[in-house]
């Protein structure tokens, strides 16, 4: 059996196992509350700002305007939820996704929890659901309402996907033609609410700072085929400070901080920065906001160099083209995008690179040069 074969038999018989011993714990409650409404994203930093913005819209809404608001997320967002939107939320209930699918215990607890609520009403707004985790959280609410999005099938398999569409009692269908994540939530929020949403881009209202003269570094990725060679940002290192009197700082979560390391160790450069796991998310935002550039793989970095206006170059290997990147034209003027050559090609159809590039790893992100991230640097800083 292959390694890949191996891993889609493991999370076929986890996703059986806990859907049988949820239905254990999950109870029918008698004492449902009225007016409150639990809101279900469980995925990643960057999937957050895509939808964070929509809280507001919710808070305001006719529909929603007088419930009490609950949001379960990822613990990984935290900080910024708890920050940033503590106005639209009432009560926060936070997850860890891989303890959550792995900690018997833990989930058992956490379905426990989340069933006793009593709440009226739950939504996901999730196009590419879950089944173990956003999917199993509704299904865990046993709401009077609950209403997801039909989505699709990339997160998993159809047979489970087919099980959990029986868990919502409406499943809205969201046109095939939004592609980008940000429009596919405003979609959701539109039919949801039944009202028009003005937002275009996801924003984050942090006051503007001034620029010092340091280049952030974010080195990492959620998945190491999306990450460039560390020798590769060592080379990249060396190449502008040799030309430019500035700074560096590596940032990143604790996990990057080997990454950091032999980034620091094979450059020549005295003076680097080490940040891996030593900025809480806030911290991070902040030193994001006040670089003159920031250079990140496809990460929650690039999310938050766009939602700050940061010159920001991102290292995309193409998969998932349109889905989170790029930005819509007139606001990513702050944006540089490379990608590989093959998926380069693509890009003069862009609906031929969206459909190819939707389920499979195109390219290898080692196919962008050191010189190709250089000139984009040279052009960007000697503009600023």
């Amino acid at each position: 059996m292959n390694l890949k074969r191996f891993f889609r038999v493991r999370h076929f018989l986890k996703a059986i196992l806990n859907w049988l011993s949820d239905g254990i714990v999950i109870r029918k409650i008698d004492n449902t509350k009225n007016k409150t409404l639990l809101i279900v994203r469980i995925e990643a930093i960057g999937d957050y700002f895509h939808f964070r913005n929509f809280l507001k819209t919710v808070k305001e809404s006719k529909k929603y305007k007088d419930y009490k608001i609950t949001l379960c997320g990822n613990i990984m967002y935290k900080d910024i939820a708890e920050i940033f939107d503590k106005n639209e939320i009432d009560e926060f209930i936070w997850i860890n996704r891989k303890q959550f699918t792995d900690d018997k215990k833990y989930r058992k607890q956490v379905i426990s929890d989340i069933n006793s609520k009593g709440f009226h009403s739950a939504i996901q707004p999730n196009f590419s659901r879950e089944f173990l985790i956003g999917d199993s959280i509704i299904r865990a609410s046993n709401a009077i309402e609950r209403i997801g999005s039909k989505g699709d099938t990339t997160n998993d398999i159809f047979i489970f996907k087919f099980i959990s569409d029986l868990w919502y009692t409406r499943l809205l269908n969201i046109q095939a033609s939004k592609i980008w994540e940000f429009d596919r939530n405003k979609a959701f929020f539109e039919k949801l609410l039944e009202q028009k949403i003005d937002l275009i881009v996801p924003t984050l209202n942090y006051p503007p700072k001034a620029k010092e003269d340091y280049i952030v570094i974010f080195p990492g990725a959620g998945e190491k085929i999306k990450q460039w060679p560390e020798d590769n940002f060592a080379k990249l290192i060396n190449n502008i400070t040799q030309k430019y009197d500035v700074k560096i700082k590596i940032c990143g979560s604790s996990q990057d901080s080997v990454l950091a390391d032999l980034i620091i160790e094979n450059s020549n450069v005295l003076g680097i920065e080490n940040l891996c796991g030593k900025t809480t998310l806030i911290e991070l935002i902040d030193v994001i906001s006040k670089c003159k550039i920031l250079i990140t793989n496809d990460s929650s970095a690039f999310h938050i160099g766009a939602c700050l206006n940061t010159q920001t170059i991102c290292l995309f290997m193409g998969r998932h083209y349109g889905r989170f990147a790029p930005y819509p034209k007139g606001y990513d003027e702050h944006l540089h995008y490379i990608y590989p050559d093959s998926i380069k090609q693509l890009l003069s159809n862009e609906q031929e690179a969206i459909r190819k590039t939707k389920h499979n790893q195109p390219a290898l992100i080692e196919e962008i040069t050191v010189e190709q991230v250089e000139k984009e640097f040279d052009t960007i800083y000697n503009n600023l």
